[in-house]
């Protein structure tokens, strides 16, 4: 089965894993503080790559994965927050603990940049939703070309962004680097001054 399977399917499938380990911290705090019952209605587990996919459809297997782990995510924290956005604090801080948990190993810029892109679910590769603008050892700049967290978010993937940026924040926790976010669709690392 393995034959069929390239490197990217692999890549891809990942990083839905490292998606899967954020809602499972943020799924376990949110249950021993109450909010939520069983974590494990949030989370899955994902096995060896071989053992499940499809390899008749690789590419709709593995979207549906995505579209899967986002909507569980979503439903996740939507349950969450309702009707107590103060909550949202204290999940931005489980996600910048996962991502010092999950800080890069990174000398440069480029680097980090390919670090997040091995690290957060971009929809497919296909779907080329980060377009690089800038790049050099000291800052990349990027822009997304669209917004494809939307559909599993309802339209509305703030929330989403939020955590993610959290996350990137904890990545570079301790390193010469920072984020800078324009408008939620521009996004430079740079050194810190």
């Amino acid at each position: 089965m393995s034959a069929y399977l390239g490197p990217v399917h692999y890549w891809l499938y990942n990083k839905i894993g490292k998606q899967e380990e954020l809602t499972g911290k943020l799924a376990s705090y949110s249950a021993e503080k109450g909010w939520i019952g069983e974590p494990e209605s949030f989370t899955a587990r994902l096995p060896e790559l071989e053992s499940v996919i499809d390899v008749s459809n690789i590419h709709g297997w593995l979207q549906s994965r995505i579209a899967d782990s986002e909507t569980r995510l979503a439903s996740l924290v939507k349950g969450v927050l309702s009707g107590h956005p103060e909550r949202m604090e204290a999940l931005l801080g489980v996600a910048y603990a996962f991502g010092q948990d999950n800080r890069p190993d990174a000398a440069s810029a480029s680097d980090i940049y390919r670090a997040f892109e091995d690290f957060f679910v971009n929809g497919m590769p296909c779907d080329r939703v980060n377009v690089v603008d800038e790049s050099s050892d000291d800052q990349v700049s990027w822009h997304m070309a669209e917004d494809i967290h939307a559909a599993g978010w309802n339209g509305d993937a703030a929330d989403y962004y939020r955590l993610r940026s959290s996350v990137m924040a904890g990545m570079l926790d301790r390193t010469p680097f920072v984020l800078d976010e324009n408008d939620g669709m521009h996004y430079t690392i740079r050194k810190r001054s």
